[in-house]
């Protein structure tokens, strides 16, 4: 999901730009998802491995809130010519909304993804003026309100920080407090310090060409903040921690996960993540999702998910 996390233009002249998302202390009620063509604007490289496309919608689309993801499909699909692909082709991709507004009758939905499949590696080869398949806003969103508690830390890994810039735009535009915290392999793999809303990131990488070196988890102990709500999203085994982590310094802790999001509606089961409460039960991530609370997985259940028809938490999965 990349292009402009901030300063986004408009998708057409005309019209002022308008908040995506209620103003404090009003109801954020999810928008009903609905599919639309969707008219590809900009689609461009924002760094090593990770791309940025913005997406042309109708003015009355959504809004999406951030957290929530929407749910792409090829047009024309790619054909079936691999043995025991099993239709993965035609299988929908989530992406979470990394940048949303609307100006006038338009409205402009930014991504950011990385070329990692089939599907995706088709998506990264679209021009301006092509169309995609578009159904959302989808599952839920990160908790904003009012009565969160401050500051609001943002911890993403890798392309994990997908949905993270929608929400720090809309915490910046509401003026809360909030820290960014963004863990990757290497400085190119990470976005540009200017396409990042809000108060300077701290950063992490694995080779220490950026940053602490590290993860980002170590990056986050090492500011030892004592409180402050956490929105997290990034790889299966970095959440883990982090909800460990989180729990024993009784630090409230969302996080948006990923799973093989078939229908994007709760309806085929492919999803189904293991369930704290009841014991033994499940969550389907794409509808009770993709941000849960922490506590509600049972995370000693939940091993790392199978390998995603397109990996990537907030990027496709």
């Amino acid at each position: 999901m990349n292009g402009e996390p901030r300063g986004m233009r408009a998708a057409a002249p005309g019209g002022a730009l308008r908040p995506a998302v209620p103003s404090e202390g009003a109801a954020a009620l999810p928008a009903p998802p609905r599919i639309e063509p969707a008219g590809i604007i900009a689609n461009r490289a924002l760094a090593s491995g990770i791309r940025w496309i913005d997406l042309a919608l109708p003015g009355d689309w959504g809004p999406p809130l951030p957290g929530q993801y929407v749910s792409l499909a090829l047009d024309p699909p790619l054909r079936e010519t691999e043995p025991g692909c099993c239709g993965s082709g035609l299988a929908r991709r989530p992406f979470s909304v990394s940048g949303f507004e609307r100006a006038g009758a338009h409205a402009r939905l930014a991504l950011l993804y990385a070329p990692v499949g089939r599907v995706t590696r088709r998506l990264a080869e679209a021009r301006p003026g092509e169309s995609i398949d578009l159904l959302g806003p989808l599952g839920t969103a990160f908790p904003l309100a009012p009565e969160a508690a401050e500051p609001f830390l943002l911890v993403g890994g890798g392309r994990g920080i997908a949905p993270l810039l929608f929400a720090a735009a809309e915490l910046a535009r509401a003026k809360r407090a909030f820290e960014i915290f963004h863990g990757t392999r290497t400085a190119a793999e990470a976005p540009p310090a200017e396409r990042i809303p809000g108060p300077p990131v701290h950063r992490s990488t694995d080779d220490g060409s950026l940053g602490l070196r590290g993860s980002v988890l170590d990056l986050l102990a090492q500011a030892a903040p004592r409180t402050g709500t956490i929105l997290a999203c990034g790889p299966h085994g970095m959440l883990a921690a982090l909800a460990a982590w989180a729990e024993e310094r009784g630090l409230p802790c969302w996080v948006s996960i990923e799973e093989n999001f078939g229908c994007g509606l709760g309806t085929c089961g492919g999803c189904a993540v293991p369930a704290a409460d009841p014991p033994g039960g499940y969550l389907w991530a794409c509808r009770d999702g993709a941000v849960l609370p922490a506590q509600a997985l049972d995370w000693g259940r939940w091993g790392a998910p199978a390998a995603p028809l397109e990996p990537g938490c907030g990027g496709e999965a």
